[in-house]
C-alpha cells in the first residue's frame, strides 16, 4: 500500500448490508413494488425456517435485504480493499443529485454499515437502489400479469 493511500475499514464489526439470506442475518428491507429497497425500523432475525419459507417463492434476496457480518476476501464482490457494490451502483447515479443526511432513510445497521463506512451518506444514497438478487425481473419492469 502506499503512503497515501487510505486503508480500507477493517471488517471487524462490520455488516454487510446485501448479505444473503441465511440463518444468523437479519432482514433489513423490503423491495417495493417500485423496485426500490424500503429499511425496516428494526432489523429482523433470519432462521432456516424462514430461509426455506421464503425460498419457495424464489430467492428471497430478490424481495428482501438481509445484513451479516462482513466476509471481505470471502466474498465476490470484495476488491481486494472495499466492496464493489456500492462503487457500482454510485457510478450510475446521477452525480448530481445530492441527499442531505436529514433526508436519508433511517437505517437500524448503518453504525456498522461496510457501505455507509467506506463512503458515508453517499452509500446511504445507494443502498436503496441495490436488489441483492437480480436474477429475476424487476417489479417496476415486470408485466402487470403475476
Amino acid at each position: 500500500m502506499s503512503k497515501n493511500a487510505m486503508p480500507a475499514p477493517q471488517s471487524a464489526g462490520l455488516s454487510c448490508p446485501s448479505a444473503p439470506a441465511t440463518p444468523g442475518a437479519v432482514m433489513i428491507g423490503i423491495v417495493g413494488d417500485d423496485g426500490m429497497v424500503h429499511p425496516l425500523a428494526r432489523p429482523l432475525p433470519v432462521d432456516m425456517d424462514f430461509v426455506e419459507s421464503a425460498s419457495r417463492h424464489g430467492p428471497p434476496e430478490a424481495r428482501f435485504r438481509f445484513s451479516n457480518s462482513c466476509v471481505e476476501g470471502a466474498c465476490q464482490q470484495w476488491t481486494g480493499r472495499s466492496c464493489g457494490i456500492v462503487a457500482k451502483v454510485l457510478d450510475h447515479l446521477d452525480r448530481q443529485v445530492e441527499i442531505a443526511p436529514t433526508d436519508i432513510p433511517r437505517c437500524s445497521i448503518r453504525a456498522t454499515c461496510r457501505w455507509h463506512a467506506e463512503r458515508g451518506f453517499a452509500a446511504c444514497r445507494a443502498c436503496l437502489y441495490v436488489v441483492t438478487d437480480q436474477s429475476r425481473e424487476r417489479p417496476a419492469a415486470a408485466s402487470s400479469s403475476r
